[in-house]
């Protein structure tokens, strides 16, 4: 015969094949929470033994619904790892009544539920790449606003100063505007970007007032550029801190935008070098999945100078051969804690290696060219489609 154990906030329930309770392992209430985060960090607690104890001896195999390995169960001979099983099922079917069973009402259910959910958000909030992943995020959305920002007040200062469209740096022409309340401070802090005949003495045709709030809303966006400069650099400190590798092959920006599309650096550690080479790029994925078109050979990795710089018959081969050098950093960042200072050096000399070799690009075979020309009928139709 059979045993199916599990486990739920009242702790560990045994049962038979005929669905019958036959044990019952009970947490104390006082360590309810802190028994269910080991539970949680693949633990195995003092009632989990106990109710294995107990029911070992009379059933064949003893099924347990956890996610923990079978080498944590190696003491004993008959466990078998199963989730869900049958137990589980039984469990959450008459989930009310083996609460009563426990003696915990609904109010200590809700204070559980929510010291557990504390504890995650705290765990949550230790773990620096999420740090990493929200300031990487908030520089894009700065970027957005700032672009938005100088658009229109670009637009509003050419009423005052229409010669000020010559300072095409969008650094360079708010700092002016900021730091110079005048067209003729402008020109004194500048007098090398206008023309000679700029006519520097005509500040009484604009109103004081809105001068005034042009200026003002000027240093707000002067204040914008300062902020993003701070996270930049903060990007750059935290990016040495967990992933120096990575930040030395890719750089402090690149880096944090691959950690931040995979969600963490553990999890971008355990990604293929095949998926990080098209992370960023999933539309044309998807696209060549659905319609046949040629798949993309790079994402977010583009952004690389060594692959944005490089001859375009040679990128695919660049992109692959970063790819698996990021894999690898990240995995010396996450597992060996290792850094490696020769590691862009190292990867700057096998790209020269694929440039010497592949000078000129091949010829495009027969195969290629049928497959393009199928990619523009293919492209036709759908063009077409959405005119109708």
């Amino acid at each position: 015969m059979d045993c199916y154990i599990t486990y739920f906030i009242g702790g560990f329930l045994a049962f038979n094949e005929n669905q019958e309770l036959i044990e019952i392992k009970p947490f104390q209430k006082e360590e309810i929470v802190s028994k269910l985060i080991a539970l949680e960090n693949k633990e195995i607690v003092e009632e989990e033994i106990e109710i294995i104890e107990s029911v070992k001896d009379d059933f064949d195999e003893i099924i347990i619904e956890t996610n923990n390995k079978t080498s944590d169960y190696e003491d004993f001979n008959n466990v078998v790892l199963k989730t869900p099983n049958l137990g589980g099922d039984i469990l959450r079917e008459n989930f009310d009544d083996y609460l009563d069973k426990t003696n915990i009402s609904n109010e200590e259910l809700s204070e559980t539920y929510r010291k557990i959910s504390l504890y995650k958000m705290k765990e949550l909030s230790k773990s620096e790449d999420k740090h990493l992943i929200q300031a990487i995020n908030s520089i894009d959305d700065i970027d957005e606003a700032i672009s938005k920002l100088i658009e229109r007040i670009r637009e509003w200062y050419a009423l005052y100063f229409p010669e000020m469209d010559l300072i095409k740096n969008n650094e360079t022409y708010i700092k002016l505007i900021t730091e110079n309340k005048t067209k003729g401070k402008i020109i004194e802090a500048k007098p090398d970007a206008f023309l000679n005949d700029v006519d520097e003495f005509d500040d009484e045709d604009i109103n004081e007032k809105d001068l005034e709030i042009i200026h003002n809303y000027g240093n707000s966006i002067y204040e914008l550029q300062k902020t993003r400069k701070k996270i930049e650099k903060y990007i750059d400190e935290k990016m040495e801190s967990i992933a120096p590798n990575l930040r030395t092959l890719v750089g402090p920006t690149l880096g944090a935008k691959l950690i931040s599309h995979a969600g963490g650096i553990k999890r971008l550690s355990t990604y293929p070098s095949s998926t990080v080479q098209i992370m960023g790029a999933e539309k044309a994925l998807f696209r060549h999945l659905r319609s046949g078109d040629r798949p993309p050979k790079y994402g977010l990795i583009y952004q690389h100078p060594k692959v944005r710089g490089s001859k375009w018959w040679n990128r695919g081969k660049i992109a692959r051969l970063l790819s698996s050098r990021i894999s690898l950093a990240t995995r010396r960042d996450v597992y060996t804690k290792k850094y490696d200072p020769e590691i862009y050096n190292k990867f700057v000399e096998d790209v020269e290696k694929i440039e010497k070799e592949h000078p000129f690009p091949r010829k495009t075979s027969k195969k290629r060219q049928e497959e393009k020309s199928k990619g523009r009928k293919k492209s036709r139709k759908r063009k077409r489609r959405k005119r109708k």
